[in-house]
């Protein structure tokens, strides 16, 4: 394959995914296309490849009672539904008829989530500069069961021999059918529709190579060199080896753009995910679901971070992040639990044990340590002292607590919701405040009192 290939214009085209499989060696309730790698079920990276490798029209053929699988495909993806399983050519030819205004398709193994779109590119290159009626993809490997022999006559393809179908002679061959072709539409209408069933009542695909190749047609292959992207998964060990795979090349990719992986072994980073250059990932790190960081961040040991926003210079430490923005210069850790919801602005700092949900906190306030936030909005450069609690569950609903700009909540405060403390007001260490602080006041006691002015009688706060 060429290293670099350029990536020819596919207007027109159409990419015909195969997924009505059954999947039954996966030994799952799940669609064996549905599995994940790296976070992203296989279907979508096998949907992405065409998309980034030009194709637009994307049909996904799928068994009858799996019309959703395309909903996780991604945008512009329409459904062809296999209505029996009678095998490959009888899924590709339901596919073409839902892709009948294409010139030409790219027909795709929905179980081939390491296919790249160079690899894809490199293939339509091929296709077009010979002209080709057919052109698939090939690849020598060590141990090439379980897929298709490619069969050759000194250097001509003449056909592929399924695993299934193989002797002893054509057993031992090594270059295998991939699983990617290119084919010019009518063409192939009319091939698929001559195809005949095998002694299993199915219809093999890779039959049309042979037919190709009888009638006269320019046939061509496009080989790979590196064998992972043929990795095809049918079980679950094939599912970890792909999983493996897939994340040590986002490692390997984000290194190259210039991210520190302290512990490459150890760190686990989502497909969808997008890392910033001078950010440090140390060892323990999981980056998961669409997780973006700025530039010059340092994450972990020990850090999970799932659908989170990261600005610049974001410093995290032993703590798990889940679906929460952080602006930049923000200090977490170790040993906090930010929830779904959790908004920090610019140089907020969360010590150790630290608890948020669904809140606001507001730039430069301190949480130093061991404290509930939850379901509150609080300002700017406020200190919340350790042991700080906000009740916003009365068994019934929860209720928002406001937190004004500068306040002072002393250590072991509870802040019983709905309420308001206002700006530079100030709570005394062990308060339990059931109603709305003025600015600038300070409530001390159980229940909290406002502290009055000299000559004042003391008030409820």
């Amino acid at each position: 394959m060429t290293n670099t290939p350029s990536f020819p214009i596919l207007d027109g085209w159409a990419a015909i995914v195969l997924a009505a499989g059954r999947g039954t060696r996966m030994h799952s309730a799940m669609a064996k296309v549905l599995h994940p790698v790296a976070g992203v079920p296989m279907i979508r990276h096998v949907c992405d490849t065409a998309r980034d490798g030009g194709v637009r029209h994307i049909v996904v053929v799928v068994a009858p009672d799996n019309e959703m699988i395309a909903s996780t495909a991604g945008d512009g993806v329409s459904t062809a539904i296999q209505s029996e399983p009678l095998g490959t050519g009888h899924a590709a030819l339901a596919g073409i008829s839902a892709a009948s205004d294409a010139s030409h398709a790219v027909i795709l193994n929905g179980d081939l989530p390491m296919l790249t779109a160079k690899t894809l590119a490199a293939a339509a290159n091929r296709h077009l500069e010979t002209n080709a009626t057919l052109t698939f993809l090939t690849c020598e490997v060590e141990d090439p069961s379980g897929y298709g022999r490619v069969i050759r006559n000194g250097t001509e393809v003449t056909g592929i021999v399924e695993d299934a179908e193989t002797d002893d002679t054509t057993r031992t061959i090594r270059e295998i059918n991939v699983g990617l072709y290119i084919v010019q539409t009518q063409w192939l209408r009319d091939t698929l529709s001559d195809l005949d069933q095998n002694t299993t009542d199915e219809i093999y695909l890779t039959d049309i190579v042979s037919k190709a190749v009888t009638a006269n047609e320019i046939v061509t292959t496009e080989s790979i060199e590196d064998s992972d992207e043929a990795h095809q998964i049918n079980n679950r060990v094939d599912l970890a080896r792909a999983e493996a795979l897939m994340r040590e090349r986002i490692r390997e990719r984000l290194m190259h753009e210039g991210v520190t992986i302290v512990d490459p072994s150890s760190t686990f980073v989502d497909a969808n995910v997008e890392v910033g250059m001078d950010t440090t990932l140390l060892p323990g790190v999981h980056l998961l679901g669409s997780t973006s960081l700025g530039v010059d961040c340092r994450i972990g040991p020990n850090a999970i971070l799932r659908d989170v926003v990261g600005g610049d210079r974001v410093h995290i430490s032993s703590s798990t992040i889940e679906e929460s923005t952080l602006a930049e210069d923000v200090a977490i850790g170790p040993y906090c639990h930010l929830r779904p919801g959790s908004k920090l602005q610019q140089h907020v700092h969360l010590g150790n044990y630290v608890e948020v949900k669904s809140s606001r906190i507001g730039a430069h306030t301190q949480i130093g340590h061991f404290a509930y936030i939850g379901d509150a909005d609080i300002g700017e450069t406020v200190n919340i002292g350790a042991g700080t609690i906000t009740a916003n569950y009365d068994g019934m609903e929860k209720h928002q607590t406001e937190i004004g700009d500068r306040a002072f909540i002393g250590v072991d405060s509870i802040l019983v919701a709905p309420l308001v403390v206002g700006a530079r007001a100030r709570t005394g260490a062990g308060a339990v405040v059931t109603h709305d602080v003025p600015p600038n006041a300070t409530v001390i006691g159980v229940p909290a009192r406002i502290q009055p002015s000299k000559g004042e009688e003391p008030g409820r706060g």
